[in-house]
Parts: structure tokens; C-alpha cells; sequence
């Protein structure tokens, strides 16, 4: 259930988004704060994203991609409407009830055996260096919402079991140090700058 390296690599050297190429393809999938657009355009067929800004709701339309507007804590789409749930770059900026409402709309939405996919930069120094981020939220972290017995103030997220925790490297602006650091961070817990959280709905 998760990519070796080599899988990775062969991706990024072909331009391709190693997510899509190992969970999504060919799945019908939600991109949850999609952006401008950048995983929707990798699959206009078979991904659509949901976005609450209107000014980007209405670019992402005029190129053709599937969008609606809509914005966590309730999601616009029907339980079990969706094989993959997608969402990178989102949950730091969320604040924490709407954070967790990221995780249980994405159990929600997705259909029995689907995958959620959660990607955000690991807590470093450097993760408080932009203004917009309000919250880490490390995978263990997320992990616990899983859990019956997580002593956390929040109803568990049933139906949704861990499957991986993916690790990219440090030094992206330079494509050497940055593939060097990914494989250390792929197999140690070193030079990890960003990681991806999947999850499986069960039942």
C-alpha cells in the first residue's frame, strides 16, 4: 500500500505526481482546497476539487477543470461519493475543529477501500516561517484521531484504518540535495521537510 522509492523517483523523472500515479489513477478523486489547480490538471477526467475561495473557483472553470465551491466543516458531495480523497498543503492553515473535520469528511466522502491522503510539511523551525500556517499537525498526531482509546477531546474517526506515512527531503531548490535528501527521509527519520499521510476507509 505504499510506493517504494524506486516507484517515486521513475514519477517525478516523468513528470508525473507519484500520488496519483500509485493511488489515484484512474479512481474518481477529490482534491480537498485544490488551489490553483495544479493535481486537477494531472487527471481533469477522473479528479475534481472543491474550493471555498470564489476567484479561484472561477479560474479553475475557465480552464475546463471540474470544481465546486464548497468549504470544510461540511463538504457539498454525498457519503461514499469518492474512491480517493486528496488534500496537500491545506490542513497546517486550518484551524483545529476544521482540521479535524478534514479527516471525518474525507472518511465520509470516500467509498469502502478508498484511500485519504493528507500531505503537509513536517514541524520544523522553517513551518513557522510562514505567515499563513496555523497549526502543525504531525501524522502521529492524526494517527490518534483513528484510535478508540486516543484520549483525545474528539470522537474518533471510524471506519478509516493507517496504511503509510510518506517522507520527502529538505533542499528542493536544488534537484541533487533534494533527491539525496528525499531517499535518506524516505528510509530515516532525517532531512524530512514534507510528508504524506494515507489512510484506508474500512467497512
Amino acid at each position: 500500500m505504499k510506493p517504494s522509492f524506486l516507484q517515486m523517483l521513475k514519477s517525478r523523472l516523468a513528470g508525473r505526481d507519484f500520488i496519483q500515479d500509485f493511488y489515484c489513477k484512474e479512481k474518481r478523486t477529490l482534491d480537498i482546497g485544490c488551489g490553483e489547480g495544479e493535481f486537477l490538471e494531472r487527471d481533469p477526467v477522473t479528479i475534481e476539487g472543491v474550493e471555498p475561495n470564489d476567484e479561484a473557483v472561477a479560474r479553475l472553470t475557465l480552464k475546463g477543470l471540474r470544481i465546486t465551491k464548497g468549504a470544510l466543516p461540511e463538504l457539498p458531495f454525498p457519503d461514499a461519493t469518492f474512491e480517493v480523497v486528496h488534500s496537500r498543503n491545506v490542513i497546517e492553515h486550518l484551524d483545529i475543529p476544521i482540521a479535524y473535520s478534514l479527516i471525518s469528511e474525507g472518511a465520509r466522502l470516500l467509498k469502502p477501500g478508498g484511500f485519504l491522503i493528507v500531505a503537509s510539511e513536517v514541524p520544523t523551525k522553517r513551518f513557522w516561517d510562514t505567515f499563513g500556517h496555523v497549526k502543525p499537525y504531525p501524522p502521529k498526531a492524526i494517527k490518534k484521531l483513528l484510535s478508540e482509546k486516543s484520549r483525545e477531546e474528539f470522537e474518533p474517526v471510524r471506519g478509516l484504518v493507517y496504511v503509510a506515512t510518506i517522507y520527502l527531503g529538505e533542499f528542493y531548490k536544488n534537484k541533487f540535495l533534494y533527491l539525496l535528501s528525499s531517499v535518506i527521509a524516505y528510509y530515516l527519520p532525517l532531512s524530512r521537510r514534507e510528508y504524506f499521510l494515507v489512510m484506508r476507509k474500512v467497512g
